[in-house]
C-alpha cells in the first residue's frame, strides 16, 4: 500500500456531530471538548450520584412486549401537549448556564428546538436572558422559575416571561437547599469561572473552549443582571448563592404564582403522590415527575420507578411528564407507555451543545425522533398515541 492509499484511509478531520448515532456518543465527544471542571458541572450529581444511575436503571427495567405482523409502514410520532400538536413529544428540560458549554448557549438550543418542533424550557439560571432567547426563536418556549426569597424577583421574572411570549411556566419545588454537589465543591466551581491552581493544565488542553470564553461576554446568569447591586458575574453569583433558596416556601407560595400566571402551569420535582395531589389542588395543569436529574438528593428512586405511583393519583386532566435519564428514543416511548404526555431531557442537549453547538442539538433531536419512529415499528404500534401499558412486559 502506497502513501496515497494510506492517506485516503486516514482522516485528520475533527469529528463532528453529523456522524454521531447516539446520545451517549455526544456525551463522550463533549467530555473531550470542555475543561474537566465544566464537564463535572454538567455531568455531576448530588452526594453519591446514585440517583443519576437510578434514573437509567429504572428506565432500563421497563421492557416492551412486541407485536409483529402489524402494518407499521406508516408511523406517527406526534402527540398533543396542552392542546397543541407536537411532532415528537420530547421536551428540552431547563438547565442552567448553557454558555458554559458553548458561547451561543440557550440561543443555539432554542433555535434547534424550534427547527425540530420540540419544546425548550429556559432555566431561571440561564446564561442568556428571557428576552434574548425569545428574540431568536419562533418555537414553543416554556420558562422555569425557582421559588426565590424575594417576591419582587419572582414577580419580575413572571412578568418578563409573559411579555416575551413564553407559553408555560414551570415552578421547580425540589430545592429547599442546594444539594451537595461534591464535584463542584472539589473543583471550586463558581461564577465568575475561576481557574484554580492544579486546573491550569486541564483548561489549557481545551483551547477552543478558552477562545470562545475570551471573545464573548462574561459567563453569568443572564436573567439576573438587573436584580443585583453590580452587573458583574461575581456580584450575580453571590446574589444567587444568598437569595435562590428559601426553605420556608410552601404550597401557598405556589398558589400565589398560579393566580399571577394565566397560561399552563407545571410543577417540577414531584416524587411523592401526596405532592402530586397538592399540585393539582393549587391549580397546576402539569406535573413533571423528576429528581432534578440526580443533582439534588442521591437517596431517591429512579423516576420511572416512582412514576406509576404518581400516575395513579392524578386526574386525567393533569398532564404528566417524565424527566430523568432519557437517552434514547425508546425511553420516550417507554415514558408514553407509562402514561406520560412527554419525556424531558436536560443532559442530552447539554452534551450535544458542548460537543457541536447548535448543529449538535439539531442532530440529537434527529436521532431521538428517528429512534422513536423505529421503536414504534419494533413494538408493533403505528401511532405513538396508541402506546400504553398494554405494550409493556409485566411479570
Amino acid at each position: 500500500m502506497n502513501f496515497t492509499q494510506i492517506k485516503k484511509l486516514i482522516s485528520l478531520k475533527r469529528r463532528s456531530g453529523a456522524g454521531i448515532q447516539t446520545v451517549d456518543e455526544f456525551k463522550e465527544l463533549a467530555k473531550k471538548r470542555i475543561p474537566n471542571a465544566i464537564w463535572d458541572f454538567i455531568e455531576g450529581g448530588a452526594g453519591t450520584e446514585q440517583a443519576i444511575q437510578a434514573n437509567r436503571k429504572s428506565l432500563e427495567s421497563v421492557l416492551f412486549q412486541p407485536k409483529y405482523l402489524v402494518d407499521v409502514s406508516q408511523r406517527n410520532t406526534s402527540a398533543q401537549i396542552f392542546g397543541r400538536p407536537i411532532k415528537t413529544p420530547i421536551i428540552l428540560s431547563p438547565a442552567g448556564i448553557a454558555t458554559l458549554a458553548h458561547p451561543l448557549g440557550e440561543i443555539a438550543v432554542a433555535r434547534a428546538a424550534a427547527k425540530a418542533d420540540a419544546i425548550f424550557c429556559l432555566s431561571t439560571g440561564s446564561g442568556l436572558s428571557i428576552e434574548q432567547v425569545a428574540e431568536v426563536s419562533d418555537g414553543r418556549l416554556w420558562f422555569q422559575l425557582y421559588l426565590w426569597k424575594s417576591q419582587e424577583v419572582i414577580d419580575s421574572l413572571i412578568n418578563r416571561a409573559k411579555k416575551a411570549g413564553y407559553e408555560a411556566l414551570i415552578i421547580t419545588v425540589d430545592v429547599p437547599v442546594v444539594g451537595k454537589r461534591e464535584r463542584d465543591l472539589r473543583n471550586g466551581m463558581s461564577l465568575p469561572v475561576t481557574i484554580r491552581p492544579g486546573q491550569y493544565f486541564h483548561y489549557l488542553r481545551k483551547p477552543r473552549w478558552i477562545a470562545g470564553v475570551l471573545k464573548n461576554p462574561a459567563i453569568t446568569f443572564g436573567n439576573l443582571t438587573d436584580v443585583t447591586s453590580g452587573d458583574d458575574a461575581s456580584s450575580i453569583g453571590e446574589y444567587v448563592n444568598k437569595e435562590l433558596n428559601d426553605p420556608s416556601k410552601t404550597w401557598d407560595d405556589v398558589a400565589r404564582i398560579r393566580s399571577a400566571w394565566e397560561g399552563p402551569l407545571l410543577i417540577k420535582g414531584i416524587m411523592n403522590p401526596s405532592d402530586a395531589r397538592k399540585a393539582e389542588q393549587v391549580g397546576a395543569n402539569g406535573i413533571i415527575v423528576s429528581n432534578h436529574g440526580g443533582r439534588q438528593f442521591s437517596s431517591v428512586p429512579g423516576v420511572a420507578t416512582i412514576f406509576p405511583e404518581i400516575k395513579k393519583v392524578v386526574s386525567k386532566n393533569t398532564e404528566l411528564f417524565l424527566d430523568g435519564g432519557i437517552r434514547r428514543g425508546e425511553d420516550i416511548v417507554k415514558a408514553h407507555a407509562l402514561g406520560a404526555t412527554a419525556a424531558c431531557s436536560g443532559r442530552s442537549w447539554f452534551w450535544a451543545l458542548a460537543a457541536d453547538g447548535e448543529q449538535g442539538v439539531n442532530r440529537i433531536l434527529e436521532i431521538l425522533e428517528k429512534e422513536v419512529e423505529d421503536t414504534l415499528a419494533l413494538i408493533g404500534e403505528p401511532k405513538l398515541t396508541d402506546v400504553g401499558p398494554q405494550n409493556l412486559f409485566s411479570t
